[in-house]
Order: structure tokens, then C-alpha cells, then sequence
């Protein structure tokens, strides 16, 4: 078990780690935060507070008020994308100056993503058997990834959606199924909802009528969101430019299984085909592990935590900044490990290789402009990472199924081999 004192050398590193990436956040110049992936949300949040709700993805408006944030800079408009829900949400920042409110937006994700870790760790089963240092040793590894450092100088949405994640994850720890569908569905609609396929496969596969009942609910709360906020015309304007999105970058580039087939046969429609068959499976599979969980809820870490990873591969569209939808899945899978009798051992050092290896091929994939000479790293180790997942899921096969409640609800009670007094923790605090 990984206690105190071998705590103290893994923390350091991770606050190292950590403490880079703001130092290199703080050195983004002006040049570097036009061309950030937030110059898009400061848009479409400004076209939504001038009063363009219906008519925010017309790139025709979007380009000259893009060219004037960005001026003496003449890098091409980057489109609006997310959701109309997401221009909605940071109408407020669009307020400051575009510097300003990028600042203030990082800082906000990094906030969430540090909230997504402390909610995972505190719902994970066996971290009151845990000495406090260890606990920080874990959140701080959890946060030292890629996928935080993409997310902070890119000003990208991936802090609310791993807060959404933790969250839900707590809310099924916590015997709140309903919470939990509805939570999971508004944070991905809020954003990235096409970062939460293999999610939505995890909660069907689950079959659990109160939390597809809650996720049904947070879709319709947010579609009615949305249209109060865009229109049906902004909807429309939405979907047009989703699907525009994928084809419009270079899909060797991407961490999810698109880009291994951009990487094999570049941006045409045989790529577009074969990803589209990978990610059937991804789904079919994270849908396999809802079913595992429902049936033996010792395996919901490791199902949920590969359900996350199978996401990422099956979005069609996704790069380094989204690694961070991983970092409260670390966190709770590595509390729950380190919590069992005799510490993780050798399924716990695996977890954290994976995690290391997760972000060394997304460093290498940015330096080698991911296609160059090898092909894109990322995908292939999420792969790797999700079939670890997928083998410790159905190894967690001890526990007899638990009793189910009102007929159709599984009772998410603690994994094998953990302490008799060891109990299911909700998202509030003890």
C-alpha cells in the first residue's frame, strides 16, 4: 500500500510536474492566447451577448470579429464548435479583454479539474483507510498530466467534463443513480457531448431505470436550455458545424481511434469509415462494461474508468487537452487500489504506468506533429489503457451480485477485499 513515506517522493514529482505547467500558462504571451482554442468560446459567448444567439456558428460573423481580438495577428478564424449551451456559460467572461478572460477561464478549469479529483478520491471505497498524505500523493499524480497542461493553455472546456464525470461517478458510489444519469448528461451537453458516446453506452448498459431516467432528463433539460438560448436555427447551426468540425483538421492528429486511421489513409472517407467501425466497437464495449457493473458492483472503478477511456477512442473528434476527462477516473481507481490489503501491487503499478505512458506519447505526438515517422502514439496507448481496464473490471468477479432495489436499481456497495467497515461515500463530504 503506497502510505506516507513512499508518498512523499510521488507527491513531490506530481507538484513539480504541476508547478511547470502554470509556469509555462503564465508565459502564454498575447500571440499565444489569440491563437488559443478559447479565442472560439470568447466568440461565440460575444455573439450570444450581442444578441446572435440564432445565427452564432456563421463563420461570416465569427471571422472579422475573430481578426479584431487577434490583431496585428492574422492567423485564420477558428469556428465556434461546442454547444450553444457552452456559449451561454461563458457569456459572463466575455465581459474582460480577451487576456483577461482567458485568465480567468484556465484558471477555472484547472479549478474544476482539481474539484473533479477531490470528489472522485472522497467517493472512492477505502480512502478513510488512507493516510491524508497519500490521498494528496494520488490527486496531485491524477492532475499531473497532458491533458491539464493542454487544457490550461488552450482554454478548453475539459475541466467541466471531468467534474461532471467525478461527480456522477460519486452519485452511483452513492446509491444516487438518478443524479448521477442526469449530471453525466448535462456536463457533456454543457460542451463536448461527442466525448461522451461510450458514457451514454456505460449508463443503457447499466440498466438501471432511474439513471436512464435521469440521463433522459438532463438531455431534455438541456436541448430546452439550448433552444432558449440559440433557437432552433442555432441548434441547426450547431449540428452543421459539428459535423463540418470533422473534417475540417487533420485527422492523424487526434488522440481518439480517428486518428489511427487518418494516420493509415489520410482525411478521406475510407478514414472516416474505419474509425466509424472502431468506434461502434468502443461503444459496444463500454456498454458491455455498464452490464458488468450492474451485475457485480465491486467493477464499477475499473468499468467506469475503461467506459472513460473507450470515449475518448470513439469520439470523432478529440485531442490532448481532452486526455483530462481521465483525471478524476485516476483518481478514484488508484484511492480504491491503494486502499486493499497489501496496496495495489502490480495491477496498481500498471495503472500509473499506463497513466505515465498516456501523457509520453501525447508529448511525443505534439513534437513529432503526431504523423511523423511512426504515426500517431496516443490512441494505441489508450487502447492499452482501456484493455487494462477491461481485464481488472471482469477480475473483480469475488462479490456476489448485490440486492437489487425497487426491482431494477443495483445497490453499488464496496469492492472485494476491502474492509468490512469500509462503505460506499457520496459526493458530500463525511
Amino acid at each position: 500500500m503506497l502510505r506516507r513515506g513512499s508518498a512523499v517522493l510521488p507527491a513531490a514529482i506530481a507538484a513539480a510536474v504541476l508547478l511547470a505547467y502554470v509556469v509555462l500558462w503564465l508565459g502564454a504571451g498575447a500571440a499565444q492566447i489569440g491563437r488559443s482554442d478559447f479565442t472560439s468560446t470568447y466568440v461565440g459567448a460575444t455573439l450570444l451577448r450581442e444578441g446572435q444567439g440564432g445565427s452564432m456558428y456563421d463563420e461570416t460573423l465569427q471571422a472579422p470579429l475573430h481578426a479584431a481580438l487577434i490583431a496585428p495577428d492574422r492567423e485564420g478564424n477558428l469556428p465556434f464548435v461546442n454547444a450553444p449551451l457552452a456559449a451561454a456559460v461563458a457569456l459572463p467572461v466575455s465581459l474582460l479583454s480577451l487576456q483577461a478572460a482567458y485568465r480567468l477561464w484556465s484558471l477555472l478549469q484547472l479549478a474544476l479539474l482539481v474539484g473533479a479529483v477531490v470528489v472522485a478520491i472522497r467517493a472512492a471505497p477505502g480512502r478513510r483507510s488512507l493516510p491524508p498524505l497519500t490521498l494528496v500523493a494520488v490527486g496531485l499524480g491524477a492532475l499531473a498530466c497532458l491533458g491539464t497542461l493542454a487544457t490550461l493553455l488552450l482554454g478548453q472546456w475539459d475541466g467541466l467534463s471531468a467534474l461532471g464525470l467525478a461527480v456522477a461517478y460519486a452519485c452511483l458510489r452513492g446509491r444516487r443513480p438518478a443524479t448521477a444519469g442526469a449530471v453525466l448528461a448535462m456536463t457533456a451537453l454543457i460542451a463536448k457531448p461527442h466525448l461522451a458516446l461510450g458514457l451514454a453506452a456505460f449508463v443503457i448498459g447499466m440498466r438501471d431505470r432511474r439513471l436512464l431516467l435521469g440521463a433522459a432528463g438532463g438531455v431534455v433539460a438541456s436541448l430546452l436550455l439550448s433552444l432558449l438560448v440559440a433557437s432552433p436555427a442555432g441548434i441547426a447551426g450547431f449540428v452543421g458545424a459539428a459535423i463540418h468540425s470533422t473534417t475540417r483538421w487533420q485527422l492523424a492528429n487526434m488522440v481518439s481511434l480517428v486518428g489511427i486511421s487518418g494516420a493509415i489513409a489520410g482525411n478521406g472517407t475510407a478514414s472516416h469509415l474505419l474509425a466509424a467501425v472502431g468506434s461502434v466497437v468502443a461503444v459496444a464495449i463500454a456498454a458491455a462494461l455498464g452490464s458488468a457493473a450492474r451485475s457485480r458492483p465491486a467493477r464499477l472503478e475499473a468499468a467506469l474508468a475503461g467506459a472513460a477511456v473507450l470515449s475518448l477512442l470513439a469520439s470523432p473528434h478529440a485531442y490532448w487537452d481532452d486526455l483530462a476527462l481521465l483525471v478524476p477516473a485516476l483518481a478514484w481507481s488508484f484511492t480504491a487500489l491503494a486502499a486493499r490489503p497489501g496496496g495495489a501491487g502490480r495491477l496498481g503499478a500498471g495503472v500509473v504506468a499506463a497513466w505515465i505512458a498516456i501523457s509520453v506519447a501525447a508529448f511525443v505526438d505534439i513534437a513529432s506533429d503526431a504523423a511523423r515517422p511512426w504515426g500517431v502514439l496516443t490512441p494505441w496507448v489508450l487502447i492499452g489503457a482501456a484493455a487494462l481496464a477491461i481485464a481488472t473490471c471482469y477480475r473483480e468477479g469475488a462479490t456476489p451480485p448485490s440486492a437489487i432495489v425497487d426491482g431494477d436499481a443495483p445497490e453499488v456497495g464496496p469492492p472485494a477485499g476491502l474492509a468490512p467497515d469500509v462503505r460506499p461515500l457520496s459526493v458530500h463530504p463525511a
